[in-house]
């Protein structure tokens, strides 16, 4: 074989390789070697870099720790922080917040020998002052508000508020305990520093404690020293109403002015003057005797015949009543603005054109009675001298372009006997109810409630108040009967609305006067809580969609919503209530869903009057800025006798009130402010406010109320009495031709509070029945105020932690500035750490 010298040539290539590799393999293995040689020199260098290392690690630690300090102290300084200690541990030395609560309601006006209890309120406020320690602070709160500025940072100086306690000027409001602690816990949490001493000096009316009845109402509020102010005598004489009596007034027919006044104290006054005023002027008067504890009503009748009143408008005029000034001779007046009025125009829709109307035949529309009774006189020779312009027409002769133009200036629509509405009319009465117009729908004649429950109720969204039952209730005198059933109004159920009340009757006479008609016939509407549910899903509806600019412009087409002034938005929020929105706001913000839209109850429907039977008589309900009125009987003769009696007259009252709440409002409460828009208001259109009992005069700012109407807010209507407002143009060019247009007068009247007039004062014994003793103190007359109680120290701890603040930075300025010294400093424990490695070194 010759295998041999092939394998013996592999043999000697493998050896010959591997001698090659090996000088190769043996250097790579001899390579990681190595060997220590301890060298003095590079050990003095190794020492050096690693003290370095160390200096330098320190002096940056060193540098955190004090510029995070300076910013820790500073932050702390800048929170001011201090120590709250118990009423055990009281300093007198040491600085309080007071928190002083002046009470300026109207019954705090009775007039003494020695000034009113307002005036001595303030001088226990001004002496309680001087008790104060060194250094505190004093907040000043007028419980009822205050026309001018309060300040909002507590008063630095006792002389400040000294002043400040000496501006506070008497309201016509009432007080409230509870909206006084809202006052107090918000000025408490300006100086959260300093511990809070709240006195709240008061005449102790009972109806400022009404809402505060147990203590869990209180626990939010800091504690409190309440201060009786006053003597417990309830003697007092005021005017308790006044009114108009059927809401507007003409030019042709005298108007009734109800007044009511009362009387308390254990013996009566004799031969009192109550004094009658129109413009200012006197016109009339009356004695009266008044009994203890006793009212009295009486009426004065005044004609405003010598007045140019253009048709369609109103014209405001200033009617006041007064007695005797007497020990509280804020409620000894009372003014009110009359609405006197001509021609505003209503219409009038039946089944029956006035053309067609035959009184030889006894042929009437359905609305006949009621246009009689606003207009009494049909054929006087000065029609625009009547209260209304009746426009009566016939719903089947209009379509929606002439029914929206016969409605387009009117304030009230009433429509009477319609045995089915067209789908047009309802969407224009909608549409002029919306915008504020007032619509009355009566039953009678023909009135088939299946079908008008079915086109206008429209599950709420329509004119229709409430849905219908679809078969009336009893029959009409024509109907083909054996035996008819009547039935009479229910005057339970009427005698607590003012409506249909008439002066001077009692409540016997008003028995005998709504139990007189007799009813035959009427509708039954449907005010049950699936009414209530529809109503609300279809206003929660309505307001959720969205309103389009030009739909708004081209929807309003009621041209005296445009052309008169009137009041957009009043402002009568307390302080308790701007508590609460405050807490809801926040509340609302924290939480991850917004909160539904609040309903206004106003929108649901509500029966006014009912039937013996229980059926409703009268339901009423607010649809958009207007309102809706619905008759359940016609004012005819063939479904009851009501127009035959004198009980027709509370329609005559109803239609009047709907028609007065067109008119720009007048009258008021004592309130916060009163936003007036001004149609015609210019850059040089100049508003004066003239406030009742104030010398001189006020310019009040113009600015937008809203994105499109600019308009005036005229503040802190506190007072009771006339307000005026001249509206006038500047004067800019100084050519004497050119002469401006003449001022325009704007009479606002404020009625006082009535409860402030009744001095009933909260008893000791029902304060302590109320178990409110733990955080508010009853001091009587004569008692000391205290200071003592919970305090805090500390209040100037922020300087010290300034200073340390400062102190640190600037050390970490030299660490910066000049390290040598820290350098220095380790160097040391350094050396005697390296004295063994050098002696290690030489050897």
């Amino acid at each position: 074989m010759n295998f041999l010298p092939s394998l013996t040539a592999s043999g000697f290539a493998i050896a010959g390789l591997m001698c090659a590799a090996g000088p190769i393999i043996i250097h790579l293995m001899n390579r990681r070697r190595f060997r220590t040689v301890h060298w003095g020199a590079m050990d003095f260098l190794q020492q050096a870099m690693k003290r370095n290392r160390r200096i330098l690690q320190l002096r940056d630690i060193l540098l955190m720790i004090l510029r995070t300090a300076a910013v820790l102290l500073f932050g702390l300084a800048l929170a001011r922080p201090f120590l709250s200690v118990g009423a055990a541990d009281f300093d007198a030395s040491q600085p309080l917040h007071a928190v002083l609560a002046i009470d300026n309601s109207m019954s705090m006006g009775i007039e003494s020998l020695d000034g009113t209890l307002l005036d001595e309120a303030k001088r226990q406020a001004i002496e309680f002052l001087d008790q104060l320690p060194p250094g505190s602070r004093i907040s000043v709160i007028a419980a009822c508000g205050s026309t001018r500025t309060p300040a909002v940072d507590p008063y630095r100086t006792r002389e400040d508020a000294a002043a400040a306690v000496s501006a506070i000027d008497p309201t016509d409001r009432a007080a409230d305990v509870i909206a006084v602690g809202n006052q107090i816990a918000v000025a408490a949490a300006r100086t959260p520093q300093l511990s809070p001493r709240a006195i709240f000096f008061t005449d102790q009316q009972a109806g400022a404690w009404e809402d505060l009845r147990s203590p869990a109402q209180w626990e939010q509020f800091p504690s409190l020293q309440v201060v009786e102010v006053g003597t417990h005598d309830a003697t007092n004489s005021w005017i308790s109403g006044f009114e108009l009596q059927d809401a507007l007034a003409d030019v042709d027919t005298p108007s009734t002015f109800v007044v009511r006044v009362a009387h308390a104290g254990t013996s009566a006054r004799e031969d009192v003057p109550v004094v009658f005023r129109v413009n200012g002027e006197e016109v009339d008067s009356q004695m009266i005797s008044l009994e203890p504890n006793g009212e009295r009503e009486l009426t004065f009748e005044y004609l405003f015949d010598g007045m140019a009143i253009e048709p369609g408008q109103s014209t405001s005029v200033a009617v006041e009543v007064s007695l005797p000034p007497d020990r509280l001779p804020a409620d000894d007046s009372r003014t009110i603005v009359a609405s006197v009025v001509a021609a505003l125009p209503v219409v009038f829709l039946d089944s029956i054109s006035e053309t067609d109307e035959d009184p030889r035949r006894n042929r009437y529309g359905e609305t006949w009675a009621l246009r009689r009774l606003l207009a009494p006189v049909t054929s006087r020779r000065e029609e625009q001298r009547q209260l209304i312009q009746v426009r009566h027409r016939r719903l089947e002769d209009l379509d929606a372009p002439s029914l929206r133009a016969l409605l387009e200036d009117a304030r009230l629509a009433v429509l009477g006997g319609i045995a089915e509405p067209p789908e047009f009319a309802v969407d224009v009465l909608t549409e002029f109810v919306n915008q504020g117009g007032q619509l009355v729908i009566t039953a009678g004649g023909e009135f088939d409630p299946a079908r008008w429950t079915q086109v206008a109720w429209r599950e709420g969204a329509g004119v229709l108040p409430a849905p219908l039952d679809p078969i009336p209730f009893g029959v009409s005198l024509d109907a083909n009967v054996d035996r008819l059933e009547p039935f009479r109004l229910s005057y339970d159920s009427m005698k607590d609305n003012a409506y249909f009340q008439l002066s001077g009757l009692s409540d016997s006479q008003l028995l005998d006067l709504y139990a007189e008609p007799l009813f035959f016939k009427s509708i039954t509407p449907r005010v049950d809580e699936t009414t209530m549910a529809a109503v609300e899903k279809a206003t929660r509806a309505k307001a959720g969609e969205p309103v389009n600019d030009d739909d708004m412009t081209t929807d309003r087409w009621l041209l005296w919503r445009n052309d008169v002034t009137r009041t957009t938005r009043l402002a009568q929020v307390t302080e308790k209530e701007t508590a609460e929105s405050e807490v809801a706001e926040t509340a609302a913000d924290d939480s991850t869903e917004s909160p539904e839209t609040p309903f206004d109850r106003r929108n649901l429907p509500r029966v006014l009057a009912r039937f013996d039977n229980d059926l409703p008589f009268l339901v009423e309900r607010q649809i958009g800025d207007g309102r809706v009125l619905l008759v359940s009987t016609g004012i005819d003769n063939l479904w009851n006798t009501l127009p035959r009696t004198n009980a027709v007259l509370i329609f005559d009252r109803l239609l009047r009130g709907m028609l007065e709440t067109t008119l720009p409002q007048r009258n008021f409460s004592a309130l916060a402010e009163v936003s007036l828009p001004l149609e015609s208001a210019s850059t040089t259109t100049m508003v004066e406010l003239t406030r009742p009992g104030v010398d001189g005069s006020e310019e009040l700012p113009i600015g937008f109320l809203d994105d499109q109407t600019r308009g005036v807010t005229v503040p802190q209507l506190l007072r009771g009495g006339e307000y005026q407002l001249k509206v006038s143009e500047r004067q800019l060019s100084s050519d004497p031709t050119l002469s401006p247009e003449p001022p325009q007068t704007l009479i606002l009247a404020v009625q006082p509070h009535a409860a402030e007039s009744q001095i009933d004062r909260l008893t000791r014994e029902d304060f302590e029945s109320r178990g409110l003793d733990e955080k508010l103190k009853w001091i009587a007359s004569g008692e000391v105020i205290s200071l003592a109680g919970a305090q805090i120290r500390g209040q100037d701890w922020w300087k010290y932690l300034i200073a340390l603040a400062l102190g640190c930075l600037l050390i970490e300025m030299l660490l910066i500035a000049r390290p040598g010294w820290v350098d220095r400093i380790f160097s040391r424990s350094a050396a005697t750490d390296a004295t063994p490695l050098s002696e290690e070194a030489r050897s």
